[in-house]
C-alpha cells in the first residue's frame, strides 16, 4: 500500500507501507518541524502525529525504512515544563540585570 505523508511545513512524500513502517528507495529527506505529521494511506484513512519523533531511519535491502512516534503525554507534560522553566529563568536573569545593574 502507498501513503502521502505532508508535514508541517506543507512538504509532502510518497511512500510504501510496510505494517507501521514507511519506505523509500531513496534516504528521505524529513523536515525538523515534526510538530504536526499527517499521513494519508491509500485506503483513505489518516493518521496524524503531533509533535512527532522520527523512529530511526534504517537502510534494508537498498530501502530506507522508518517510522513515527506520537509525543506521549508525559513527555508533552515535561517539554512543557522545560519551556515555561526556561522562560523563568530568562526573566530572572532580566530582573537581576535590573535590580543589581547588570554586576
Amino acid at each position: 500500500m502507498e501513503a502521502s505523508i505532508t508535514f508541517k511545513s506543507g512538504k509532502k512524500i510518497t511512500v510504501e507501507v510496510n505494517g507501521n513502517c514507511f519506505i523509500k528507495s531513496k534516504k528521505p529527506t524529513i523536515p525538523d518541524d515534526l510538530s504536526m505529521v499527517t499521513v494519508l494511506f491509500g485506503d483513505g484513512t489518516q493518521t496524524v502525529y503531533e509533535n512527532a519523533q522520527l523512529v530511526e531511519c534504517a537502510s534494508v535491502d537498498g530501502k530506507y525504512w522508518f517510522t513515527f512516534l506520537s509525543e506521549s503525554e508525559s513527555d508533552k507534560i515535561i517539554r512543557e515544563l522545560r519551556e515555561e522553566n526556561e522562560m523563568l529563568e530568562g526573566a530572572i536573569a532580566e530582573l537581576a540585570e535590573i535590580i543589581g545593574g547588570g554586576e
